[in-house]
């Protein structure tokens, strides 16, 4: 195991490179929530997620001569309906969307669709979520729209790991058609992952750390070395640019039980898994996790505070918010609470932010972080699984925007004229 330290400025990188995929790459059937701490009375819980098993997302072919094909049985059916519409004794005519055979991948599947095993992890997370919440009387037995808030970017994957999610959290019980409500955003401005339209001052950072000493002395070092051998072992070219591509096709070709190209080796794969998650979790600190979480996964963490914030108060509020994202949504979040483990979060993760009433906690309310199963312990809370809320509170306001004018404003470059 090789630990590499890197600095520059206030940017410092501690990463393990040893292997940046855990044994449930492939993500699991539903994960375990741990019990409540003892003397405590839950009062929110935020569920952030990455969508379940999905082919992949790009359309363009994964190497020469892959001879794999993506069948899908998951499909989605829908009815335009009047925005007041709440429920319904039954649906006269749904309509299901089938993308034609071979449009971008080969097979039925359009790119970056969400499998049956997907839809099957987040089944089981609802069964986990409902074990957790449900049968412990904390949230009612049967889905209330007052109670749970739902929330998705505008993306296929995302929207039907939501659905299942609550499918497996609130089985129907009943003849009559319910209508739920999932919140999304136009995606150019949607705040699920670090957007560097919705922030130009992200972009400008991502600029800046690729033309940084950190990732210079690390391509150098590392990224070349490890471009130049994969290359040459499967006898095509993957260049830096095509490595998030290549390395996404090897992970869903693995947990599909698709060949990979000849020559590609386990060792291989893992270093590029290792690699790419390099890349992510170190740009996400830079130039500092504060400032680079102020752009970019800082504006869905506000979002998050301000419902605590409102439960603190004791105003009404949802108790249960489920945010459907992908990968980037949790590698960011990881940087940003300072929690990063740097492993590949796999499909259908789930972190769990649980606000607690405790009598025992200085201001009376605590924070306590799950994710996939293990309880984190926070740096800015004394290494403690259970942090206070004020000692949270005041972490969290300084990794949030304040002033979207002032901190997403890109450095002008005039030009001579």
């Amino acid at each position: 195991m090789v630990v590499e330290v890197l600095a520059f400025g206030a940017f410092v990188s501690l990463f393990v490179l040893s292997s940046a995929v855990g044994l449930d790459e492939c993500g699991v059937y539903g994960w375990d929530i741990p019990a409540p701490p003892e003397n405590s009375k839950l009062l929110q819980v935020h569920v952030i997620a990455r969508h379940g098993d999905r082919v992949p997302w790009e359309g363009q072919s994964c190497w020469p001569n892959d001879p794999s094909v993506w069948e899908c049985t998951l499909t989605s059916a829908e009815i335009p309906m009047s925005s007041d519409t709440q429920y319904g004794k039954f649906l006269p005519r749904v309509y299901r969307k089938v993308y034609k055979t071979g449009e971008m991948l080969p097979g039925n599947c359009s790119v970056g669709q969400l499998t049956t095993i997907g839809y099957n992890q987040h089944i089981q997370n609802g069964a986990s979520l409902r074990k957790a919440y449900v049968d412990t009387g904390f949230l009612p037995a049967n889905f209330d729209g007052d109670e749970i808030y739902l929330r998705s970017d505008d993306e296929p994957r995302t929207l039907m790991s939501a659905e299942s999610v609550i499918l497996g959290m609130f089985p129907p019980n009943g003849s009559m058609t319910e209508v739920l409500h999932i919140n999304t955003m136009d995606q150019s401005i949607d705040s699920i992952t670090p957007n560097d339209v919705l922030c130009p001052k992200f972009g400008e950072y991502e600029k800046q750390f690729l033309n940084s000493p950190v990732w210079l002395n690390h391509y150098n070092a590392v990224t070349y070395p490890l471009l130049t051998a994969v290359s040459k072992a499967v006898n095509f070219t993957v260049d830096e640019n095509g490595l998030d591509h290549f390395s996404d096709c090897l992970l869903t070709h693995q947990c599909h039980q698709l060949p990979w190209p000849p020559g590609m080796t386990a060792q291989l794969a893992d270093e590029c898994w290792t690699e790419l998650a390099w890349q992510y979790y170190n740009l996400y600190q830079y130039p500092s996790p504060q400032e680079n979480s102020i752009v970019g996964i800082g504006f869905l963490l506000k979002e998050f505070w301000q419902q605590m914030n409102v439960s603190v108060e004791g105003m009404p509020v949802e108790r249960f918010l489920l945010y459907l994202g992908h990968d980037l949504t949790l590698i960011a979040l990881t940087d940003a609470l300072q929690i990063a483990d740097g492993l590949w979060p796999p499909y259908a993760s789930m972190m769990l932010l649980e606000l607690y009433e405790v009598p025992s906690s200085g201001s009376g309310f605590a924070i306590r972080i799950v994710y996939n199963g293990n309880v984190l312990k926070l740096p800015y809370c004394s290494n403690q699984a259970l942090c206070d809320y004020v000692e949270f509170s005041n972490y969290v306001a300084t990794v949030v925007p304040t002033d979207i004018t002032t901190q997403c404003a890109t450095v002008k470059r005039w030009k001579r004229k």
